[in-house]
């Protein structure tokens, strides 16, 4: 096959995938979008993140007297309320406002993160050194972005 084939069979290829982003009217995968993260709502995030706590829990075989760390570190959900700004609210503001409102939300994400912290620090402290390497490895780290999964 000559150059001129090639390149015209790659733009094809390339213009046959792109079409799936306008066949969905425009939308993009969630991650920048009006969806929820990565195209995910609340509450299905919300099972998600119970499922991964009751996994957890049965992973680190728990005794009474580490049970109330536990309690403490699973009632706070930094993700929890902590929803973004509305969309059409925000195109409704000019771009200063947009960005105060954008500075409110991480102050508010940056709040919910130190509560967690010293929750998991409170609990980790209670753990046997196995139980903090098991810990350690179901945890995600923080900006993971999915290179390490829940177990």
């Amino acid at each position: 096959m000559n150059k001129s084939v090639k390149m015209l069979m790659a733009g094809m290829a390339i213009a046959a995938l792109s079409a799936s982003v306008y066949a969905r009217g425009g939308e993009d995968c969630g991650y920048g979008g009006r969806g929820g993260m990565m195209g995910m709502d609340s509450g299905r995030m919300e099972k998600m993140h119970e499922k991964h706590l009751a996994t957890l829990h049965d992973k680190l075989k728990l005794t009474a007297q580490q049970e109330p760390a536990w309690k403490k570190f699973a009632a706070v959900n930094p993700m929890a309320g902590g929803a973004r700004p509305d969309p059409d609210e925000m195109d409704k503001l000019n771009a200063p406002q947009r960005m105060e409102k954008g500075l409110e939300h991480m102050r508010t994400m940056e709040k919910k993160m130190t509560e967690h912290l010293a929750a998991l620090k409170e609990f980790y402290a209670v753990l046997t050194p196995e139980q903090q390497k098991v810990f350690d490895e179901q945890m995600p780290g923080f900006g993971d972005r999915g290179h390490r999964r829940w177990k």
